[in-house]
């Protein structure tokens, strides 16, 4: 029998590298991209043989494609660890990727939340949410080192979250409907990489370093009280200051200040980087009037993909 699972990307809106270091984090679900994952019996294996099929398109754009059949492997393992199984099934084991790898949306966490449910779905011992969220936080720690747990948090609860490390998790209420473009620098970074490097440049220079993550993590909080006010134009102003204090970082890059201008330009809110930074995707927080000229402003400036997305209020 063949079961089927998915798992949704994510977009941080305030406080990403802050969060590594304990400070609390604003991030919301992006759940029209998806990566799906397959299970199904082999008849024609040997015992305990699990094969697995990873996303060939999205892999080979990859500069370490077998970076991703490891992913998948690992959710695997980490799967059956918590299922307390000590040899795998024979089966096949298919994913298929939405989400772009290497562009700050979460697709190592996607994948892993994705495997774990569907592969313990096919062993009919499907895993509550906390334990998938468990099973990918693992999967992250093997492949990524020190990851805040946040991408796999918002991605394996499919809701707004404010995060801080060793806290639990607070669901989000948004106060109205907002509506973000997500527009791609067509420039790759590895997440690990961008926070490797800034986690460097903080051993060297503390003093520098320090006090900009402090400025990132105080801007989560009012991120939280105006997503739940429904104030847009707070939102957009304390996105803005993200964006300045990620770039003096060195966080940001030639293509993504281009596309930010542009949104900002043709009457975005707020406008920024979103993920590890120096590439991937870029977030704007834009009035439902100004979505089409965005739109082509973000087209106009570069962008191969320009995503729309929509975060609802809070139901009741």
């Amino acid at each position: 029998m063949l079961v089927s699972q998915s798992a949704c990307a994510k977009l941080i809106l305030l406080g990403e590298h802050a969060v590594v270091y304990g400070f609390p984090a604003l991030a919301i679900p992006f759940s029209s991209l998806r990566v799906r994952a397959s299970v199904e019996p082999d008849f024609t294996s040997a015992p305990g043989t699990l094969t697995i099929t990873p996303p060939e398109k999205e892999a080979q754009r990859l500069k370490n494609p077998e970076a991703v059949t490891d992913l998948i492997k690992k959710a695997c393992e980490m799967t059956l660890r918590t299922l307390n199984l000590s040899q795998a099934p024979t089966c096949v084991v298919r994913v298929r990727s939405e989400i772009p790898f290497a562009s700050g949306l979460g697709s190592s966490a996607a994948v892993s939340v994705a495997v774990a449910r569907a592969l313990s779905a096919f062993l009919g011992h499907p895993l509550p949410v906390e334990e998938v969220n468990a099973v990918a936080f693992q999967t992250e720690q093997i492949t990524h080192g020190s990851p805040s747990g946040i991408d796999n948090t918002v991605i394996a609860y499919e809701q707004p979250i404010f995060f801080q490390k060793t806290q639990t998790p607070m669901g989000v209420h948004p106060g109205k409907a907002f509506t973000f473009l997500v527009a791609d620098s067509g420039v790759q970074k590895s997440t690990m990489e961008t926070v490797s490097r800034l986690a460097q440049r903080r051993t060297d220079s503390p003093q520098e370093v320090e006090p900009v993550l402090t400025q990132i993590g105080s801007l989560a909080q009012p991120g939280l009280q105006a997503l739940e006010e429904g104030d847009e134009a707070r939102l957009g102003s304390l996105m803005n200051q993200n964006q300045a204090l990620l770039a003096s970082l060195g966080l940001s890059c030639e293509a993504l200040d281009r596309l930010i201008e542009a949104a900002l330009s043709a009457g975005a809110i707020g406008a920024k980087l979103t993920g590890g930074g120096q590439g991937g995707h870029m977030l704007a927080l834009v009035p439902e009037s100004a979505v089409s000229p965005v739109k082509s402003a973000l087209k106009d400036a570069g962008s191969p993909h320009v995503y729309v997305t929509t975060l609802k209020p809070a139901e009741g």
